[in-house]
C-alpha cells in the first residue's frame, strides 16, 4: 500500500475531489479513528449522527493492534479513516486498510508531538475542524461553533491544572517518555524519561535508579497503556510515589473526554506530590 502524508490545512481541498464523499455525508457518517484522541475530537466537533470505529482501545497500548474482519468490513464503507501517522508504519493497521479497499478516504493525523499537551490538543482540534467542515453536507459554522466551545473548555481545564501544579514547579520526577512531554508542559522537572520495560536493560533500570536517588525523585510518572513492569519496580527502588497516567481518554467511564483526562492526570500528579513534598 502506497501511504500518503497530507498537511491537514490543505485536506479540505482534496475531499471534493474524493468520491467517498459524494454519496451524502450528512447523515450517518462512518469514520474511522485511529485512535480515541482522534474519536474524542471527532465525536466533540460533529455531534450526533456519525459512527466511530476506533481502532486501538483507550486501555490498549497504541503499538499492538490486531487486525479484525468487522474493522476491515467498516473500513470499506467508512467516509474517512484518519490515524495518526505513526500508526501508518504499522504493518497490521496498513494491511487492514489496504484489505479494505477504500484508499481514497484515507488521510493522516500528523506528524505533532504528544495530543496529550493542551497545545498540541487544541492545533489537532483545528486540524480537524478544517477537515470536516470541507465534507459535503457538513455544517461548517456548526463545527466552528464547536471548535470554539472545546478550545474554552480546554483552557478552563488547563487553568485548574496550572493553579493545582503551580505550589510544585521545578519538582524532580522521573517519567515514561510517552508522559514526558505533558509533565514537562506542567513544570516539572523530568530528571530522566525511559520506555517499556522490554526495552530497558536490566543496566539501563539501574542507571535510572541511581539517577532518580542522586536527584531525590519524588514520583515515577507512568504510562498507563504501556503498563507498570519499568515504572513500579523503578519507584520501590528510589522510594518515589508511583501513579500511571492514561494516555486516552475513555480508559474508564468516568474520563469521557480530553478535558477530563488533563483534570484526571493532573490530579493524580498533584496528589502525588502534596504526598511526596508536604506542600498544601
Amino acid at each position: 500500500m502506497r501511504l500518503r502524508s497530507v498537511v491537514f490545512v490543505l485536506l479540505f481541498a482534496v475531499f471534493s475531489l474524493s468520491p467517498s464523499y459524494t454519496q451524502g455525508a450528512s447523515k450517518n457518517l462512518n469514520i474511522v479513528a485511529g485512535t480515541e484522541l482522534i474519536a474524542d475530537i471527532t465525536r466533540d466537533l460533529l455531534g450526533d449522527g456519525v459512527q466511530i470505529l476506533t481502532l486501538i482501545s483507550a486501555s490498549s497500548c497504541p503499538g499492538h493492534y490486531d487486525v479484525r474482519a468487522t474493522d476491515i468490513a467498516f473500513m470499506s464503507r467508512a467516509d474517512v479513516i484518519i490515524i495518526h501517522e505513526w500508526q501508518g508504519k504499522q504493518k497490521p493497521v496498513a494491511d487492514a486498510v489496504k484489505a479494505a479497499g477504500n484508499l481514497a478516504a484515507l488521510f493522516f493525523a500528523g506528524p505533532m508531538p504528544s495530543w496529550l499537551i493542551p497545545e498540541n490538543q487544541i492545533q489537532a482540534s483545528r486540524n480537524l475542524a478544517v477537515l470536516f467542515s470541507g465534507m459535503p453536507g457538513i455544517n461548517a459554522k456548526r463545527v466552528e461553533d464547536r471548535l470554539a466551545q472545546r478550545i474554552e473548555r480546554i483552557a478552563e481545564a488547563v487553568a485548574v491544572c496550572e493553579k493545582d501544579l503551580g505550589p510544585f514547579a521545578g519538582s524532580p520526577v522521573m517519567v515514561s517518555d510517552m508522559q514526558a512531554g505533558f509533565v514537562r508542559r506542567f513544570g516539572m522537572n523530568v530528571i530522566a524519561d525511559y520506555g517499556r520495560a522490554e526495552d530497558i536493560s536490566p543496566g539501563g533500570l539501574m542507571r535510572l535508579s541511581v539517577a532518580g536517588k542522586k536527584a531525590g525523585a519524588l514520583v515515577v510518572v507512568d504510562n498507563m497503556q504501556s503498563g507498570a513492569e519499568a515504572g513500579l519496580p523503578l519507584a520501590g527502588e528510589i522510594g518515589a510515589a508511583y501513579i500511571a497516567f492514561s494516555h486516552f481518554p475513555r480508559f474508564v467511564q468516568e474520563v469521557p473526554d480530553y478535558e477530563t483526562l488533563l483534570r484526571y492526570n493532573c490530579g493524580l500528579l498533584t496528589a502525588a506530590l502534596k504526598g511526596k513534598a508536604g506542600k498544601p
